[in-house]
């Protein structure tokens, strides 16, 4: 989608439901699902993939159509990862054929439909609590007849984007990613424990109330971001303006393709142009040793400035993932939660030997790390208790 008043309609009504100020009032759902996977990793460890990813998509179906998930398996939560698995094959959103071809835009949006259509019906008879389709639905009262047709086609693309969009893909890149280098570096599992041991103590859970004075957390969140970002090569952009970066032009109109396909409807309006993200945050001069995970890189101390924060990882400019905070706020809690309870360790055989994790990630837009194994335990008798009471 270009930038245009069309597009700002959609910026506009993901912002207002998901900027820094606003996503405060989630905290209650991310607690609540990650006391879910809490109590799943502890019961069923193997499937510590499918529970993240579980766990992703029943807070994009609570945020985004106020639906409570089936917390063992649920449907919603299933299209939400074909969804996501829709975005992950076609790839990147300049290589994906839709971009150039117009009229593939009308295929029909079978995706997002369901849970749409869910959230409608719930408003009809008042039993839905607020989210972003339940909010702007309410809003249409107010907007001219004339209207409304325009306004709906905007909740509803901007309803999809959270739905299949990558928000939900960076959570549990970076959830898998940070279970990972726990294995890799015990070291750094250890700090954060010995840190939640210090502030929140072995009677209760973390909350958000206690983030600031969990600062090595948070730089486990962001080194999780810098190691391994969830979309490697960014999202494409497209040049709308003739430009020349470092001696390189960058065309604005794409002539060859006007050559080799004057019979194709394509929009030839700029190059693509790709951030490659992976490079930025693994580059030596900003990250030293960049391939080793080392949140004290985003630890002030000792007279050195903190490296910069990864936020390339989120895109760049006013295309920026606006969801950021949410996802942020989200892998924030699980992380913090998760050692506050658990030990993870690298798995066993059979025959007592221990199974080395792979540290390879897979290709594509989104990248996830390979499926490994590992050993999950409770800290205590205590710890465990309190995963099995937990309700938030």
């Amino acid at each position: 989608m270009r930038y245009s008043n069309w597009w700002r309609k959609h910026r506009r009504m993901f912002h207002e439901y998901f900027q820094l100020r606003v996503v405060p009032a989630y905290y209650p759902i991310q607690m609540k699902a990650t006391s879910t996977l809490l109590q799943q990793l502890l019961q069923s460890p193997d499937g510590i993939f499918h529970h993240v990813r579980h766990h992703a998509g029943s807070i994009i179906m609570k945020t985004v159509y106020g639906y409570d998930v089936n917390p063992n398996c649920d449907q919603f939560v299933g299209l939400v990862d074909r969804a996501a698995e829709s975005v992950r094959i076609t790839g990147n959103v300049g290589t994906f054929l839709v971009d150039y071809i117009p009229i593939l835009q009308y295929l029909p949006r079978w995706f997002p439909e369901e849970p749409f259509i869910y959230t409608s019906q719930s408003v009809d008879n008042g039993v839905v609590p607020p989210s972003l389709v339940f909010v702007n639905l309410a809003k249409m009262k107010n907007i001219e007849v004339s209207e409304r047709k325009t306004y709906l086609e905007v909740i509803w693309n901007t309803a999809s984007v959270a739905f299949s969009g990558s928000g939900a893909d960076t959570t549990v890149s970076t959830v898998l990613s940070t279970i990972l280098a726990f294995l890799l570096y015990p070291e750094v599992q250890a700090k954060v424990q010995a840190e939640l041991d210090a502030v929140v103590g072995h009677a209760r859970l973390p909350n958000f109330d206690d983030r600031a004075q969990l600062p090595y957390i948070n730089a486990v969140v962001l080194e999780a971001l810098r190691w391994n970002p969830a979309l490697p090569m960014g999202v494409d952009h497209r040049c709308v303006k003739e430009d020349v970066y470092r001696g390189y032009h960058i065309p604005a109109d794409m002539a060859i393709l006007r050559f080799l396909c004057p019979f194709m409807l394509i929009p030839l309006v700029g190059a693509t142009v790709v951030g490659n993200v992976w490079a930025i945050l693994h580059d030596e001069k900003d990250y030293p040793n960049p391939l080793v995970f080392d949140p004290d890189r985003f630890m002030p101390g000792d007279g050195k400035e903190p490296q910069p924060e990864p936020i390339a990882a989120f895109g760049f400019g006013r295309r920026i993932y606006p969801g950021r905070h949410l996802a942020l706020n989200t892998v924030w809690i699980v992380i913090a939660s998760m050692a506050a309870t658990l030990s993870f360790s690298k798995a066993v055989d059979s025959e007592g030997h221990t199974v080395e994790p792979s540290d390879t990630y897979t290709d594509g837009f989104v990248s996830f790390p390979e499926p490994f194994k590992c050993t999950i335990k409770a800290h205590s008798a205590q710890a465990e208790a309190l995963i099995d009471l937990a309700e938030f």
